[in-house]
């Protein structure tokens, strides 16, 4: 036989599972979310949408069942992302932080998965608790500071720009040991004396509950360290999964309104035929959707590594630094083809936009993307710093 003849190995259709997923969820979402999400905000959250999503599995996707969780790969989940941004950045933000979470929390110990089945079914929030007021990008200068005194831990330090932060029951709290370089991952209690929440007001994404925490000798049992050590590291590792599912659910928010211009581009006149009619606007929307689709195979692709155990740092920065940027130019545009009516809040376009400026920043900038690029082209020797 030639070789020519060999199955060449490409795949490029999704799973019935996949496909059965992404269609339920596509269900909720268009039913209720789109067009229902306009006044969501921390303090009006949604509370029932929220159930309804953990009832479909969304808060505990990479869990396996006996977490209550279900049990999908990377590729599935950002199949399910990408429906969820389709609805709202700002939810699917929320969710995302609260999956990573439980994840690392799923390798401590009883008590830890406890906690992530807690997540998993929807029985409480919990936040992803990194960054800090002077180290975003330097994500790694983590100066929250956690001591042992006797079988407690007592936690010092601030974190900022948290997503879920006012929402949470738990945190997931990265810390230096005092008097070492090692950086942990402690389970700690929001309802801890010590801790304070404070919002941190922001243009979009309301309902991600999106805060400050404060840590003034807050205390937590023996038992919250998940890790004393290897924290930073496994905070690490769900990025390279996580900006690529980022990516997706900023092209779901793009690839919503993309198809809804295109229904008012149809109905739409002017001087005397629809929109849709003329080269201008036919040709915007080509650019914008052969963009999607390219973004969307590559995040695709590091999905699909990361299922099968293969590198894809470079391939998910690529997605985290040029995802959001498409979103961003994709609804502005599709803003600009509605006229006033895009402006206005009536169609929920120009909260998509707000929603997905953000995404820019959150889990590493663009241009600290672009340095991971780069860095994963040249070698770690040409890094400038």
């Amino acid at each position: 036989m030639s070789v020519f003849s060999e199955p060449t190995g490409m795949d490029f259709a999704l799973s019935p599972v996949q496909e059965a997923f992404k269609s339920e969820l596509g269900d909720v979402v268009e039913d209720r979310i789109v067009g229902e999400n306009a006044d969501w905000s921390d303090e009006n959250f949604p509370d029932d949408v929220y159930d309804l999503l953990a009832d479909l599995g969304m808060t505990g996707l990479e869990l396996p069942e006996e977490l209550d969780g279900q049990g999908v790969g990377a590729l599935t989940a950002g199949v399910a992302y990408e429906q969820l941004g389709r609805g709202d950045v700002g939810l699917a933000t929320l969710v995302l932080a609260e999956n990573i979470s439980a994840k690392i929390l799923a390798n401590g110990d009883d008590r830890h998965r406890e906690v992530a089945a807690e997540v998993a079914r929807g029985d409480a929030h919990i936040a992803f608790a990194l960054t800090e007021p002077d180290h975003g990008s330097d994500a790694a200068a983590v100066e929250t500071v956690a001591r042992k005194e006797g079988d407690e831990w007592v936690f010092s330090g601030e974190k900022t720009a948290i997503t879920g932060a006012t929402l949470a029951d738990y945190c997931l709290l990265f810390a230096r040991r005092d008097g070492t370089d090692d950086i942990g991952a402690y389970l700690l209690p929001m309802d801890q004396p010590g801790v304070e929440t404070q919002p941190y007001p922001a243009m979009g994404c309301e309902v991600s509950g999106w805060g400050q925490i404060y840590l003034d000798d807050a205390r937590a049992p023996e038992w919250a360290a998940v890790s004393e050590r290897d924290g930073f590291r496994a905070a690490m590792e769900t990025f390279d999964t996580s900006r690529a599912w980022i990516g997706l659910y900023c092209i779901g928010a793009a690839q919503q309104t993309l198809d809804e211009t295109i229904d008012y581009l149809k109905e739409r006149e002017a001087f005397g035929k629809p929109l849709a009619g003329y080269e201008g606007p036919q040709f915007q929307i080509a650019e914008l959707q052969t963009k999607l689709d390219s973004v969307r195979l590559k995040a695709y692709e590091a999905l699909w590594k990361a299922d099968e155990g293969i590198d894809r740092t470079k391939d998910a920065a690529m997605v985290k630094w040029y995802a959001p940027e498409l979103a961003v130019e994709t609804i502005r545009e599709c803003l600009v083809l509605h006229g006033h009516y895009g402006y206005s809040t009536d169609f929920g376009i120009e909260k998509r936009l707000r929603d997905t400026i953000g995404l820019q920043i959150g889990d590493g900038t663009p241009q600290v993307q672009k340095l991971v690029v780069a860095r994963e082209i040249f070698g770690r020797e040409y890094l400038p710093y």
